[in-house]
């Protein structure tokens, strides 16, 4: 077993924190004995309904045994709101955590600067995200993407549409958090087991608070490219209500939010890049004349006007009905709509009319220039796009606490949750194209920092020679995933010797995720329009010329058109469906079209896709025990927190395939080929898997602000849902013929994990910690690939061969790293009124023993893990008086996003992405605030790119988020 690299990171963390204790030993240790009138003291929120109802009350022990007491000041009377306070409590949990813990906690109730609850945890050590559209929407968890990541609401698991294990945080509200924690490393009695952390949400209780209380905001957001106040400016607002009795035995609380914001994205695109390629020039040659040579599947620009709104309510009640009895109940419904019509210009490509190039010595294309003549002639295509998502999800749960006796609770806790999004109907991607005769249109490689460009192409905005294309109406997946989880718990403390807790429970759950998509049935529409072959009346599809917004450098190509066609998408597949379009197609193809429409009601709309159709359902036996010991040694105490946790997993794959029977490619259009399908084949399959899953967790204050950490665990992370799948889907592009099937039978990712770290704590908002991991990661789901034949091509009554690619269990990693945080407040090394200042620095560092360059993994085949990359987070804060201000910078390194990416089966790297964040507010009064926030001040935009930084992929400008606004308590 290597544990070289992990001593390593151990050595670098006793020698970083032996050095800070040596220059700052000095420093007040205010965390732990902080009093008189200016002290502060912390508040630790309460624990999720499950674990609260679980834990005994623990009776009293003699002052001289008493190791259990916490280092930290505990809830009281007093509430502590702001900056400072968030930090307090957030330091305070992970203090008292047995396991390696960090967390973010609200400023006050319902009070968070960010938008959504990702945007609010990437600033959580260790804690990366994946951004899109101006929000942060998955997460990564040192070095782990959103598959390996656990979540819970209150201990419960919540159910996604995301279509994966990953969840899709944006469609939280950040109003809703009380505390997020992440929990990095395991311990039994966690509800949820993953690699990379169990993350969880936890919420408010209403018996926190005493009588009438409540909060409100209401705000402006204004987001725009160009950094400046312009533009539309949508509501954002929230509003929280409680009551608590007076004797703290009955509690209610209410949440809503509501935020709609209007933004327009800027990207651009090449989908793919093709390696390997052999291109003739002379189609009669027996030598290509440039071989093994990487070109783009295609150039897309795009412009994306959204509409975002997320709404959410919850709800909570406490109740005591008697002493012994705890009752807690927690609704929450959130919704997250997105609304994205994207205006697109594309430039396809196709290796068939390439007739001079010239490559760089990896073989990447640098330019290349196509031919004027011909059927495989470039067209300008004018695409309208429009992939809508609105996702809803719900959670509802009650929690049972009884007290069988002072030292001994029993719970039961019982929740459902549902998620879904249907969407897929509505959608289309429509394609009107106008070909380039009588000019070479030139590509033009953009180099290491900016997209490529064509040249020489005919007019964008010449309306004369317009030809109809594709695509189809509909887009994405409809997903719904259902979770229901039972889980019982009993929890024993002992009030003498070693032993302090005991703990046993068990937990069932149940899960079902079903996706379909829809579309225009059986491809009726490219089967009939596809190649270009018929003339579009620009009047009969409303056609227009649309203005693009200015172009921004770095994301947009050069040579990218300031204006382009679009049209009315429901007019054209109106007018494609009447006779003035199908009249003019050859006797076959309408009669085809014709049949088709009759089955499909008269018309082109989408319809269910019998043959995307995938249900994989999951029932989960669980069972844990855990049991946490304390003592002294050397009069440092210590705590060790031990368990072991049994996994049952039974999982059925359910699909509905529907193979092509036919291929057949048009002579006007050589980038693609037409295809017809057979009968419908429902098919099953079970798997599953049973695992024991032991962890340790020990705790040593070696003195009293100085604590050392150990922990070793098994952990898991179950199959990616894509890969159970159990149909199959077709790639039928002549350049890249692919079969893709899942694999019902495949077995968890399996890891043995080590942690180390040292802990220093100034003060009640300062500490220093360094902390050094190994995870030895086994299964890996690999994509592996086989030629095998399949149906004559009827141009050329050949055989086809097409790639066929499932996942197995096959690769191993070790994934290993430092996490470094450094917290510090200022109020007593610098005088009045620089005493409010403060920082907040983390940065990790992750590396993986299958670290490879993408260059290798595209040519030797090798496995390496996607996600993995380094992060930091750099916050300065000021809080004095009426005044808070935060100004942010959050930053992920580079790394690996896909060991397989689009058509071209390349490995896809994302770029070094950071951004600088402001928030500020100013307390007018006792009960009344204004605030100020702006994301992305520096206007960074995202770029990937495909195996060498000149193989452009992506590049993605969403511009500066602002919010103003008011906020109140009473």
């Amino acid at each position: 077993m290597q544990l070289t690299k992990l001593a390593v990171a151990v050595r670098r963390s006793l020698v970083v924190t032996g050095v800070a204790m040596v220059v700052g030993y000095g420093a007040p240790l205010f965390a732990q004995t902080a009093t008189g009138p200016d002290a502060t003291p912390a508040v630790t929120p309460s624990a999720t309904p499950a674990a609260q109802a679980a834990k005994p009350a623990k009776a009293a022990k003699p002052a001289a045994d008493n190791t259990d007491e916490k280092k930290v000041t505990e809830l009281g009377a007093v509430a502590v709101t702001g900056q400072l306070a968030a930090l307090q409590r957030a330091q305070a949990i992970k203090q008292d955590a047995v396991n390696v813990v960090d967390s973010i906690s609200a400023e006050e109730a319902g009070k968070f600067p960010d938008p959504n609850v990702a945007d609010a945890l990437q600033r959580v050590p260790g804690v990366s995200v994946n951004r899109s559209g101006g929000e942060s929407s998955q997460i990564a968890v040192r070095g782990f993407g959103p598959d390996f990541v656990a979540v819970t609401v209150n201990g419960r698991p919540m159910a996604t549409a995301s279509g994966s294990r990953a969840f899709n945080f944006d469609v939280l509200p950040s109003e809703i958090i009380s505390v997020a924690q992440v929990n990095k490393t395991s311990s039994a009695d966690i509800s949820e087991v993953d690699i990379g952390g169990v993350v969880d949400i936890q919420t408010a209780r209403p018996l926190d608070f005493s009588g009438y209380h409540g909060a409100w905001s209401g705000a402006g957001v204004n987001s725009n490219l160009t950094g400046s106040w312009e533009g539309k400016t949508t509501p954002k607002a929230s509003g929280l209500l409680g009551w608590t009795n007076a004797d703290h035995t009955f509690g209610w609380m209410a949440n809503a939010t509501y935020y709609k914001r209007k933004d327009t994205q800027l990207n651009t695109q090449a989908n793919s890049w093709y390696a390997g390629q052999n291109i003739s020039v002379d189609p009669n040659q027996t030598t290509p004349t440039y071989a093994n040579v990487a070109v783009p599947e295609t150039l897309a620009t795009n412009v994306l006007d959204e509409t975002r709104t997320r709404k959410g309510v919850s709800g909570a009640i406490d109740w005591k009905p008697i002493d012994q009895l705890t009752v807690q109940f927690d609704t929450l419904f959130s919704s997250y709509k997105v609304d994205g019509l994207e205006h697109e210009f594309g430039e396809y490509g196709n290796t068939g009319d390439i007739q001079s190039m010239t490559v760089d010595p990896n073989g990447t294309a640098l330019n290349f220039v196509r031919k004027s003549q011909g059927p495989n002639v470039m067209a300008n295509d004018y695409v309208m796009s429009y992939a809508p998502s609105y996702e809803k999800s719900y959670q509802n749960g009650l929690n049972l606490g009884f007290d069988i006796d002072q030292d001994t609770k029993l719970s039961l806790d019982v929740s459902s949750s549902k998620a879904w999004n249907k969407e897929s109907p509505n959608g289309y991607f429509l394609v009107i194209g106008a070909k380039n005769f009588g000019t070479n249109p030139t590509w033009t490689n953009g180099g290491n920092s900016e997209p490529p460009s064509y040249s020489n192409i005919l007019s964008t905005t010449d309306m004369s020679n317009l030809s109809a294309h594709c695509c189809n109406a509909g887009s994405g997946n409809n997903v719904t995933n259902k979770v229901n989880n039972y889980q019982l718990k009993l929890d024993k403390a002992f009030n003498d010797g070693v032993l302090t807790r005991l703990q046993a429970g068990v937990q069932y759950t149940k899960q079902w995720v079903k996706s379909d998509s829809w579309g225009t049935p059986n491809g009726i529409l490219c089967n009939a329009y596809c190649g270009y072959s018929l003339n579009v009346p620009p009047e009969a599809v409303g056609a227009y010329v649309y203005e693009a917004p200015s172009k921004i450098h770095g994301v947009s190509s050069p040579g990218a058109p300031s204006e382009w066609i679009q049209y009315d998408p429901r007019a054209y597949l109106a007018w494609l469906a009447s006779p003035a379009a199908y009249n003019q197609l050859p006797d076959d193809k309408r009669n085809a079209l014709l049949a088709g429409l009759a089955a499909n009601g008269g018309t082109l709309d989408a319809a269910p896709n019998p043959g995307s159709y995938n249900n994989v359902g999951e029932n989960q036996k669980a069972f844990f025990t855990r049991a946490i010991f304390e003592g002294n040694a050397w009069n440092m105490p210590w705590a060790l927190d031990v368990g072991v946790r049994y996994l049952n997993v039974v999982s059925t794959s359910t699909a509905v395939n529907q193979p092509p029977v036919t291929y057949y490619v048009d002579p006007n259009d050589t980038s693609n080929a037409q295809v017809s399908y057979g009968p419908l084949a429902p098919q099953s399959a079970q798997g599953g898997y049973h695992k024991w899953l032991p962890s340790m967790n020990f705790k040593w204050t070696l003195l009293d602000n100085l604590v050392y950490r150990f922990s070793l665990s098994k952990t898991l992370t179950p199959p990616q849902l894509s890969n159970l799948y159990y149909n199959t889907s077709y790639g039928v592009r002549p350049n890249s013929l692919t079969i893709s099937r899942g694999n019902p039978q495949l077995q968890p990712y399996s890891s043995r994990n080590y942690d180390m770290g040292l802990e220093w704590y100034i003060d009640d908002a300062s500490y220093l910690a360094l902390e050094g991991f190994y995870k030895k990661v086994s299964n890996f789901s690999t994509l592996v690939s086989t030629p095998v034949q399949f149906l004559t091509d009827q141009n050329s009554g050949q055989p086809l061969t097409w790639s066929l690619t499932q996942p197995v269990n096959l690769n191993s990693s070790n994934i290993y790293g430092e996490e470094l945080t450094f917290n510090y407040q200022f109020k007593n090394l610098l005088p009045d009124p620089f005493d409010g200042l403060g920082m907040a620095l983390n940065y990790t560092h992750v590396k993986s023993s299958t670290s490879l360059s993408p260059g290798l993994i595209s040519t030797a085949g090798k496995f390496a893990v996607p996600g993995i990359g380094d992060s930091a987070n750099a916050s300065l804060y000021y809080e004095k008086g009426p005044v808070q201000v935060r100004v942010a910078y959050n930053w992920r390194g580079k790394y690996l996003e896909s060991i397989s990416y689009g058509g071209g089966a390349q490995p896809a790297t994302r770029s070094a992405y950071g951004q600088v964040d402001l928030s500020a507010s100013y307390a007018i009064n006792k009960h009344l605030s204004a605030f100020v926030s702006g994301t992305n001040l520096t206007h960074e935009h995202l770029y990937d790119y495909s195996v060498y930084r000149n193989r452009f992929l992506y590049a993605e400008a969403d511009g500066t988020v602002y919010t103003v606004g008011l906020r109140g308590t009473f």
